[in-house]
């Protein structure tokens, strides 16, 4: 019966794994509430109220099947929901991966996935956000799949599979958070490094068999599909090398000095996250010592030769894919990986139980600034929540303008004349172009001050938000206008003189 089979899996579920269930739930709704309740499309967001999300040109073959479970419109609640409940299973991955025994360890792992920014960035794309949030828990699902059962690298290689066929960046997520685990089970005292060194064979095993599979749907589609790849990120250039090696050494070390350190090391104002990441990084060190004098590691050589290379390798880890293809650029949307090294000091704090001075003293440290750093993610969330509100809402505004301009003039009849934009809406605003700026990361989705960055944009947005659909001249139309003395003459917008009718055209002039 039904009610037997529910009672046995209530029964089956450890009290960790609640306590992470909830803590993602709760934690992910207070923090990413407002863009779960308006419907606040980015760039991309404007081409797909209704999208199936077939990207195979981009490699991402399972895409449309994982955001299909919220049906193919753009549906921030139920898209948000389906994502905060993903992450909070991801959490109890997290939980169950590591074995975390402390309530607070627990919270703090589960606000810290919840919380990351790629996160924020990620549902500035709401209109696809669940599916490639529920591609991470697959990530994580893959891990927890392999450590758990003998032969578990098989299903973990499937459904590792699926997990890079919906972003590839999801290779860096496993390889980061497997680097971490091995770190954090080297430093334990009584666990053997033969079997330590199994279950990490296992781990390999199971990401090489995920992308060899991915590896061999890659090819199938170009080959006997005739599927034409993207250039987008170097998708065309995958597997025709990728550069030197110590150039891309030094590459990764760059992108990991901006990421965590930008403040320090640029022009940009010093923020509470270069801070927080300068003491996290501090804790990082001080704990790893004190568990290594605690736990006798030192004893090992071996061990500690595993820890210095597993420490070396994980920041290289986060930003792989640059060995993948040498046309790569990362962005915000791409470096989930990097949230296994704020999980790496609460890991520590939970294996910690000597009521020693050190102990105590790291404990607290790493709950105190792991307390803040999620605070901080949060309200980094929001801020880049509230620059994509005012870049909507000032796109809402300049565009009404414009086509109210459009519908005022004598001669303009909407059934046969034709629109010419020329040029670029320029924006400057101190809030979105300095403030937002200077205060939060680059949030991949969020940042800058308008929608329309194309042409194609103006037409979508006017059709979708204003009611207004336009005919439009041909490519070679436009070119012939643009070089017309008419507009050579024409002052840009907002002047009077920034729209006008030509024949039976409607020419306005963005820009000079």
């Amino acid at each position: 019966m039904p009610e037997k089979v529910l009672e046995k899996l209530r029964s089956s579920i450890k009290a960790e794994w609640k306590v992470a269930f909830f803590s993602a739930l709760i934690i992910g709704f207070f923090t990413h509430i407002f863009i779960f309740t308006n419907l606040i499309p980015n760039h991309d967001g404007l081409f797909n109220l209704y999208s199936e999300q077939e990207r195979y040109s981009s490699g991402r073959f399972f895409l449309g099947i994982f955001s299909g479970i919220s049906s193919y419109f753009y549906l921030p609640w139920v898209n948000g929901t389906l994502s905060v409940l993903y992450l909070s299973l991801s959490a109890v991955c997290i939980t169950e991966l590591f074995q975390l025994k402390k309530k607070l360890s627990i919270i703090l792992c589960a606000g810290i996935l919840v919380t990351f920014p790629t996160v924020a960035a990620t549902f500035t794309y709401m209109f696809t956000a669940d599916g490639y949030i529920l591609s991470i828990l697959a990530a994580l699902l893959a891990l927890v799949i392999t450590k758990k059962y003998r032969f578990g690298f098989i299903p973990g290689a499937l459904v590792f599979y699926l997990s890079v066929g919906v972003y590839q960046a999801n290779l860096t997520i496993v390889l980061t958070i497997a680097s971490i685990w091995f770190i954090t089970e080297l430093l334990k005292q009584q666990d053997k490094l033969s079997s330590i060194i199994i279950k990490l064979v296992h781990f390999i095993m199971m990401t090489v068999g995920g992308m060899g599979l991915y590896a061999i749907t890659f090819i199938s589609y170009q080959k006997f599909f005739s599927g034409d790849i993207t250039s987008y990120q170097g998708l065309d250039e995958i597997g025709q090398g990728s550069g030197n090696i110590k150039e891309k050494l030094l590459e990764i070390y760059e992108e990991n000095k901006e990421f965590f350190f930008n403040g320090f090391i640029s022009d940009a104002p010093v923020n509470l996250w270069e801070i927080l990441n300068l003491v996290f990084l501090i804790i990082i060190v001080i704990g790893i010592v004190i568990t290594i004098v605690q736990n006798k590691v030192y004893r090992s050589p071996i061990k500690l030769v595993f820890i210095a290379v597993s420490i070396f390798l994980t920041p290289i880890f986060a930003y792989s894919l640059f060995f993948v293809s040498p046309s790569v650029d990362y962005h915000m949307l791409m470096v989930m990986g990097h949230s296994a090294v704020y999980l790496l000091p609460v890991i520590i704090y939970d294996r910690l139980n000597k009521p020693v001075f050190s102990i105590k003293a790291i404990g607290w440290s790493t709950v105190i600034v792991s307390s803040l750093i999620i605070f901080n993610f949060a309200v980094i969330s929001n801020i880049a929540y509230f620059n994509a509100s005012l870049k909507y809402e000032k796109s809402y505004a300049v565009l009404n303008r414009i086509v109210d301009r459009i519908e005022q003039l004598e001669g303009y009849d909407r059934e046969t004349s034709k629109i010419a934009l020329i040029g670029k809406l320029r924006f400057k605003s101190e809030v979105s172009s300095a403030n937002v700026r200077d205060s939060i990361p680059n949030m991949t989705g969020a940042m800058g001050e308008l929608l329309l960055g194309g042409r194609a944009h103006y037409f979508y947005f006017s059709a979708n938000f204003l009611g207004s659909s336009f005919n439009t001249v041909s490519a070679e139309e436009l070119e012939e206008i643009s070089n017309s003395e008419t507009v050579e003459n024409m002052e840009p917008w907002p002047s009077k003189e920034s729209v006008v009718m030509q024949d039976d055209v409607v020419v306005i002039k963005l820009s000079k």
